[in-house]
């Protein structure tokens, strides 16, 4: 026993020194994190109050407040990681705190015990402090960045909507052809130095190599077009492509066709650059020239790709040969307006030319624009399928896509003009470049649109290669592959989407991280000073609320028509499902809205407890259909396609809204039902568990035939039906005998309720010919006997 506590002895003294001197460790490093936080937290407030500072200058330019927004983030992000450091530590300092608990009066405490107490309250009170730091620092931080945004806002807006002359003003132009030689005289100045300094650049060695490098470059560029067009991948020979070779089609031929350019050019600037062919004054020209190039190379290779002028068959969009083309020329002559007008406003801008030179500048080029989209769109029209032409218009209508965007344009186009002839100069051509700019986003987002979906399609077909080796390896069915590539369709499109957005609203301010702070201080309620109202935020505010309304729209449609339709669910709860996406996006789409505006929820309490009056006196019938449209979809009592009779109407349910559901009669007629009258009356639903529905058919004979020989001619009549079910099996009740008439009923089940109608025709017919061939004649009806009675019990 003594040996083996000898043996053990060592390790036990090893094993309490690791212990110890782990402690020790430990208790140093968290003496060493609070100076280390308090530093952070003083480093923050350091930069907080210099961006503060900064901003107190009334003459930032908007390059300064974007700067001083980059700085500000880091910052941020830093103070938020610390707070997240400090606040669970801060939790177990009180829970340590509380579990040692306080002094009992007038009971002598350990010396130990107070020692500790008083080191755990001083831990505490440090990291308590640390925390309200940074909880005000990011206070701050937040408001600094709400500053920054509203200021870049002030600075867009006035640019945006500074007034100058008319463009219609003679003076205006009087002005700028008086001051035109001037300015073309410098403008000649400016060319001339130029082309001294490339004299003076381009001499000896150095001219040769520019040349060499320029021609060397001109070979390369036929090269590359003369393999762009052997590898267009829109062979002429194929007349019917698949919907994936257009789409791949369309984005290879516009990558294709606006590479070359932007390569050569970019590559022409370069050599230029190494032989020192550009000074100070050139760049903005050289920037503007490349700018240039570019645009018109993009809207090329876009408008090649998505209409297809030489080849219909590969054409996405479904337009005439006539209107494609008209649109192509369209494009690319807006382009060629708006590279010379922004060329001109660079060359402009460097000899100083007159205001009257540079506001007619933008205001020709703007007006230019409009008259050729107006020529252009006139008698635009969209391809009408031949059905129509000879078998009229679809049952089922199609939304007009064209007619929304031929309206748009045509509003563009009056604003336009409107705003040149008013002396807002400014703002039509930022139309101007937007139309340039959203078409450009709108036609490419739809080509990876088309190449996204059809790809998935097609990728994830059961006899595709991926499709089988799902099949195969997991043990998918082609039902579920559908559903996957479905899902798959729904969240690439979903990308598209908030990427194409976040590019179309980012020339007017609108940047992601503004529009993710606001939605997160609608939901917890953060506070930024008292709330400011203006008519560009409600504007703003309507816009996000309008956009997040059509992507909720449009996410119903997706799962309507693509993917409810392949699982196994009934048509009612599709609809339930559908209508319950709807009231969750308009409420997100109110919070993102009012998050904007800066109104949180604790704001809207107020809003709320006036609401509550006007609920309790004028709105409460709407409520209460509101609450009951959502006890049906969430019950299920009744569902779309289930059929009821309500009081005296009797239909199919077609529809569950907000505040009535809509139910069409055998007559075509719709009736307008208030939700509350379904879950507060009595409603007969003839489908609720299955569509089996009991026909009962009366018969009356004469007093001297036999009673059996009329019920196996019932039956007989019965059975010789398609449609009447053998079980349960007809039978034929002998209900009465009067004085004048036997009177029997027919009793049979039919196995769908909507066919019930036709099926009691057909047995009304039956049994009348087989009673006249039998000679048995049907007894006279008095006319106090009450009418037939309906379908079912």
């Amino acid at each position: 026993m003594n040996s083996l506590l000898r043996l053990i002895r060592p390790t036990l003294a090893a094993l309490t020194l690791t212990i110890l001197l782990a402690g020790a460790l430990t208790l140093s490093a968290d003496a060493q994190t609070s100076p280390t936080a308090t530093q952070a937290l003083d480093s923050t407030r350091a930069s907080l109050e210099r961006i503060e500072r900064t901003l107190e200058r009334p003459d930032l330019a908007d390059s300064a407040l974007q700067s001083l927004r980059t700085e500000l983030g880091p910052i941020a992000s830093a103070n938020e990681e610390l707070l997240e450091d400090l606040q669970p530590r801060l939790e177990g300092a009180r829970a340590r705190l509380e579990q040692i608990g306080k002094p009992t009066p007038g009971t002598p405490e350990a010396a130990l015990a107070a020692t500790e107490r008083a080191e755990l309250q001083k831990q505490f009170d440090e990291l308590d402090g640390q925390v309200k730091r940074a909880r005000l620092h990011a206070v701050q931080a937040e408001q600094l960045g709400a500053s920054i945004v509203n200021r870049r806002r002030a600075i867009f807006q006035q640019a945006l909507f500074a007034r100058a002359s008319s463009v219609l003003s003679p003076r205006l132009w009087f002005n700028g052809i008086s001051e035109l030689p001037t300015d073309m005289r410098a403008v000649g100045m400016l060319l001339s130095d130029w082309g001294s300094l490339a004299a003076a650049r381009l001499t000896g060695g150095a001219l040769f190599s520019w040349l060499l490098g320029n021609i060397a470059l001109v070979l390369a560029v036929l090269v590359a077009l003369k393999g762009a067009r052997q590898l267009m991948g829109r062979p002429k020979t194929l007349a019917d492509p698949t919907p994936l070779q257009k789409a791949a089609g369309a984005v290879w031929v516009a990558v294709v066709t606006a590479t070359i350019p932007i390569v050569a050019a970019l590559a022409f600037i370069e050599i230029a650059r190494l032989h020192d062919l550009f000074n100070a004054r050139l760049e903005p020209l050289v920037h503007a020239g490349f700018d240039a190039v570019r645009r018109i190379a993009i809207v090329l290779g876009v408008t090649r790709g998505l209409l297809a002028v030489d080849r219909p068959q590969w054409r996405l969009l479904e337009l005439t040969q006539p209107t494609a083309e008209r649109l192509a020329r369209l494009a690319v002559t807006v382009a060629i307006i708006v590279s010379a007008t922004k060329i001109i406003e660079a060359m402009s801008d460097q000899v100083a030319a007159s205001v009257a030179v540079s506001v007619l500048t933008r205001g020709v080029g703007a007006v230019a624009v409009a008259l050729a989209m107006a020529l252009t769109l006139y008698g635009v029209a969209a391809r009408q399928d031949e059905a129509e032409e000879e078998f009229g218009p679809r049952l089922t209508p199609r939304r007009d896509w064209y007619a929304i965007w031929r309206l748009l344009a045509w509003a563009s186009i009056v604003t336009i003009l409107v705003s040149c002839a008013i002396g807002f100069v400014a703002l039509a051509s930022f139309i101007v470049d937007q139309i340039v700019w959203v078409t450009f986003v709108l036609a490419a987002g739809y080509m990876f649109y088309a190449v996204a979906t059809r790809g998935v399609d097609t990728a994830f077909k059961p006899g595709s290669v991926a499709g089988r080796a799902a099949m195969n390896t997991v043990g998918l069915s082609g039902g579920s592959l559908r559903q996957i590539a479905t899902l798959v369709q729904g969240a690439l499109s979903l990308v598209l989407l908030v990427v194409g957005g976040m590019l179309i609203l980012a020339p007017w301010g609108v940047e992601s991280n503004d529009m993710l702070a606001n939605v997160r201080a609608a939901f917890f309620g953060f506070r930024v000073g008292d709330l400011t109202v203006s008519l560009s935020t409600i504007f703003l505010a309507l816009f996000l609320f309008a956009g997040a309304i059509v992507f909720t729209r449009m996410l119903q449609d997706w799962l309507e028509n693509q993917y409810l339709p392949t699982t196994p669910l009934d048509v009612g709860l599709r609809n339930s499902i559908r209508t319950s996406v709807g009231y969750v996006g308009f409420f997100l789409a109110a919070a993102i809205a009012l998050g904007y505006m800066g109104v949180s929820f604790d704001r809207l309490a107020i809003v709320a407890g006036a609401l509550s009056v006007g609920i309790g006196f004028g709105l409460q019938s709407i409520v209460n259909n509101f609450v009951s449209g959502l006890i049906l979809l969430w019950e299920r009592a009744i569902r779309v396609g289930d059929l009821i009779t309500v009081g005296d109407d009797q239909g199919l349910v077609r529809r569950i809204n907000v505040r009535s559901t809509e139910i069409e009669t055998s007559d075509r007629v719709t009736v307008i039902v208030p939700n509350s009258n379904l879950v507060a009356g009595v409603v007969k639903n003839w489908v609720r568990t299955d569509r089996v529905s009991r026909i009962r058919l009366p018969v009356s004979v004469s007093l001297g035939v036999e009673p059996d020989r009329v019920r196996d001619l019932l039956i007989a009549c019965a059975n010789a039906h398609d449609l009447v079910l053998d079980q349960p099996a007809p039978t034929v009740a002998f209900v009465a005998m009067t004085d004048t008439a036997l009177r029997f009923e027919l009793i049979c089940f039919a196995g769908d309720v909507e066919k019930a109608g036709r099926m009691r025709s057909d047995l009304n017919f039956a049994i009348f010919a087989r009673l006249r061939e039998a000679g048995v004649l049907p007894a006279p009806k008095p006319e106090d006997e009450p009418p037939t009675v309906r379908i079912g019990n």
